[in-house]
């Protein structure tokens, strides 16, 4: 069904001359969901706050969004970690695709009406907060937040804009030879190249596929593997959109062992510093994560959007590719401030010294941050692992089966972006920098 005319939501305005939707995720920020819903209640009024634990089919995110779509007065506060931030993201596009299939639309969000409608605030309830910290909102939950304060704070926020990107993850093993032999043109689609430049495209994509120098695990990498406890590789496909980070090799798989602790023992998570603490403890086991010289291959779009080969270094143990400039809870592995969450290029970057990584992101603001080298930027990476690896999402771990990978620029949506005034939040940097190579 249509959109309500945007008469019938003008009479809504909770905040000013603005209406805000409010999402909580009350499974989040320990125990303070319910006691933050009921407050965002007494500010906002009942029905414009959504406990996420709550949705159903048929009232989810989007089924609230729909209704304010072509109001621009309306503002949507993700109270949550980045996951509930990219949750509202998605259903957001889920909107957007429904209002531009109306119209008969062929332009993208940020060229179309819609520019600038429903834009995010984020109060951050999570464990890295990248994206709050990234646009100024904070590093983590404050008691203020729940006051009249934070309201004010998002009607008088700036509308920026946010980069997001699409992963797809199709593993060879489940494939046939045909289907093996489509891989090319489904990286290849929507590809703005001619046909010359296209057949040099789809070579360079063939190139992905073979096989001939996989890597077998060794039995001396089997021990190095015995230590934590592993699941079974996935070998599922994969589809989604992320808005900070992906990342395969060593770093994710400090994740994944992180994560798999906090799984076993919640009560060791009870803080920021013991967090750390256990992050610490398994980083020893990660450190003996395989070098990907010889399992991983990837192309990139140089500026002139030819496909080229990027030379993974020798001691290469992970590669980041970065949208915004906050990594695992607000480190800046970059020394560049040309990473621009709004330029509609990805940094991918090569990490050969793992100890320096797990130092940078244990640690962090105790020591002076330590940068990496970016080894291209672009807007399509495409990757061939050769064997099992550990890969993260925006924090999100998991053990991948081989495959290929590919991350390209999905849309460009509204975000709000917290006045300066108001942004010492202690998220920021210093300025001492070092670059590793």
């Amino acid at each position: 069904s249509p959109s309500p005319p945007i008469a019938s939501v003008t009479n809504q305005r909770n905040a000013g001359p603005y209406t805000i939707i409010a999402f909580v995720n009350s499974s989040s920020g320990g125990q303070m969901g319910k006691s933050l819903q009921t407050a965002l209640q007494s500010h906002l009024g009942s029905s414009h706050v959504i406990d996420l634990n709550s949705c159903r089919p048929g009232n989810m995110p989007e089924d609230t969004l729909i209704k304010y779509a072509n109001d621009p007065m309306t503002r949507v506060l993700a109270c949550g970690g980045d996951g509930t931030c990219g949750w509202i993201f998605s259903s957001l596009d889920k909107v957007w695709s429904k209002e531009l299939d109306q119209t008969c639309s062929n332009e993208p969000l940020h060229l179309s009406k819609y520019k600038g409608h429903l834009p995010l605030a984020i109060m951050p309830l999570g464990t890295g907060n990248d994206l709050s910290r990234q646009y100024g909102w904070g590093p983590e939950f404050k008691s203020h937040m729940k006051s009249k304060r934070m309201i004010t704070a998002v009607q008088n926020a700036k509308v920026s804009e946010l980069d997001r990107w699409r992963c797809i993850i199709m593993p060879l093993q489940t494939l046939g030879e045909d289907e093996m032999q489509l891989i090319p043109k489904i990286l290849g689609e929507n590809s703005q190249a001619n046909d010359g430049d296209m057949a040099v495209k789809l070579n360079a994509l063939h190139s992905l596929l073979d096989g001939a120098d996989s890597v077998r695990i060794t039995q001396s990498h089997r021990k190095s593997q015995k230590k934590p406890i592993e699941c079974k590789p996935s070998d599922q496909f994969f589809d989604g959109v992320f808005c900070n980070y992906f990342s395969l090799g060593f770093d994710a798989k400090v994740v994944y062992l992180f994560h798999h602790e906090r799984e076993l023992h919640p009560e060791k998570f009870s803080s920021p510093l013991k967090n750390k603490m256990v992050y610490i403890k398994k980083s020893p086991y990660a450190l003996k994560a395989p070098k990907l010289r010889k399992r991983v291959k990837v192309l990139v779009n140089d500026e002139n959007g030819k496909l080229v080969k990027l030379k993974v270094p020798k001691n290469c143990r992970a590669i980041i590719l970065m949208n915004i400039q906050s990594y695992a809870g607000g480190r800046h592995l970059t020394s560049t401030s040309k990473g621009d969450p709004t330029d509609g290029e990805i940094e991918v970057i090569f990490v050969s010294n793992a100890v320096r990584l797990g130092s940078c992101a244990a640690i962090g603001p105790v020591i002076p941050f330590l940068h990496f080298q970016v080894a291209a930027r672009t807007n399509n990476v495409c990757m061939r692992t050769l064997c099992p690896l550990h890969c993260q999402v925006d924090g999100e771990p998991w053990l991948q089966e081989e495959g290929v990978i590919q991350v390209k620029f999905h849309s460009k949506n509204p975000i709000l972006e917290k006045m300066k005034e108001s942004m010492n939040c202690g998220c920021m940097g210093g300025t001492d920098e070092a670059v590793i190579n």
